[in-house]
């Protein structure tokens, strides 16, 4: 039974928090064959003052700092 815990910025909207749940149970049912049903997926939201990323605080989610061209290209 996986469960799957992701920390992230505040930001993103309830449908694209919808679409990353959903493509992480897929993933994770593709890759170790759990039943959809058996695997678990939480998000857990922090403020941008409260995370530490490549060693600078208070930056930006990295969707609002890429082209959308670009953060597709990578992701698919």
């Amino acid at each position: 039974m996986p469960y799957i815990q992701c920390d992230l910025e505040q930001g993103l909207s309830d449908n694209q928090k919808k679409e990353l749940v959903r493509r992480m149970a897929e993933v994770t049912h593709k890759a170790i064959g759990s039943a959809m049903a058996h695997i678990n997926v939480v998000i857990r939201e922090h403020p941008r003052a409260n995370l530490l990323e490549a060693g600078e605080g208070d930056r930006a989610l990295i969707s609002s700092r890429e082209p959308d061209s670009e953060r597709k290209a990578r992701v698919a």
